[in-house]
């Protein structure tokens, strides 16, 4: 079975880009137009929550968030 790649597109990821990626059929959303100011955190948490891939250019996205595992018993 074949899955669509869904793409979250981060702030620094411009426009351009975003409406070439629509107009060639991929499932794509970006900060920009949903989320303009979201920290990293926030941005993630959508990503998950929507099962997207995150795309950023941001060299130290997600250093600050520590992971929370919940899979397991600690």
């Amino acid at each position: 079975m074949k899955q669509e790649l869904k793409l979250l597109l981060d702030e620094n990821i411009g426009l351009k880009v975003y409406r070439k990626l629509q107009s060639q059929g991929y499932h794509v959303q970006s900060v920009i137009t949903e989320r303009r100011g979201a920290s990293d955190e926030e941005v993630i948490k959508v990503a998950i929550s929507r099962g997207k891939v995150m795309i950023t250019m941001d060299k130290d996205f997600i250093l600050g968030i520590s992971p929370k595992r919940t899979d397991h018993p600690e």
